[in-house]
């Protein structure tokens, strides 16, 4: 009976969280590929990165592989929130009840940590068996939408979550502030793969926006694959002289026009 009541609450959790994931999908990446790409697109065209049309629409196959990491991703998700629910893991109701300072921690650690994961993942998946069998799957897109925002291998789905599981696992952190860390996540993922430059070259230009990626670094790297690997920081592109050598001259060409 135990293990009823338990599968039963996690099929519960998990079909409401799926549907909230899809919802956002569809707000998030679906809507603005419609208004920008299908509707109107000579809206935004002088922000255009690449500005050519799609040679070979791939919709379908983009928006097929988004559907599976979006359940994918809910699958764990609901994990992640059960587990908490049962003891497991840090999380917990309402932001703040265990002290700002520690959600000021969880959330400083979480963009630290998930870029450093990021970059090397990143760089991992440009490797071998895991580039020709898994990530190749994303470059499809060479020219991408926010609809290949999502467009991942279900393993290259499974690398990108699992950073959750030992940072729930460590840092005490509220539901709130975790779904806010995943939209903005989602927001990051919508930018690099929106397809123009929405940036402002005075940030960009600044002290501190120059360590910013842009819409146009990971644009980039959809084109040529083999640099480019940062997500929020430039620097590991930098360190590590992955960084490829057009980004900000790119960066300037768009937004002098």
């Amino acid at each position: 009976m135990g293990l009823i009541m338990i599968l039963n609450s996690f099929s519960e959790l998990f079909l409401f969280i799926l549907f909230i994931s899809m919802l956002k999908f569809l707000v998030l990446f679906v809507a603005p590929y419609f208004i920008f790409w299908s509707w109107f697109p000579k809206t935004l065209w002088k922000h255009k990165i690449q500005q050519v049309p799609r040679i070979k629409p791939i919709l379908f196959f983009e928006f097929s592989y988004s559907m599976l990491s979006v359940l994918i991703q809910s699958l764990f998700l609901a994990f992640l929130f059960w587990g908490s629910q049962q003891g497991y893991f840090q999380m917990h109701l309402g932001f703040g009840t265990r002290g700002y300072e520690l959600e000021l921690l969880a959330f400083a650690s979480y963009f630290i940590i998930y870029d450093i994961y990021f970059y090397w993942s990143h760089r991992l998946l440009h490797v071998g068996w895991l580039y020709k069998n898994v990530h190749s799957i994303h470059h499809r897109s060479s020219n991408p939408t926010p609809l290949a925002a999502y467009s991942f291998h279900p393993i290259e789905t499974l690398i990108n979550v699992f950073y959750m599981l030992p940072f729930v696992f460590i840092f005490p952190v509220s539901y709130e502030l975790f779904v806010l860390l995943l939209l903005l996540t989602d927001l990051s993922n919508l930018g690099g793969h929106f397809g123009f430059e929405v940036f402002p070259l005075r940030m960009i230009d600044s002290k501190f926006g120059n360590w910013l990626t842009t819409p146009t670094h990971h644009n980039l790297h959809h084109q040529y694959s083999k640099s480019n690997f940062s997500l929020y920081w430039n620097g590991w592109d930098e360190m590590f002289k992955t960084s490829h050598p057009k980004t900000r001259s790119e960066f300037h060409r768009i937004k002098s026009q």
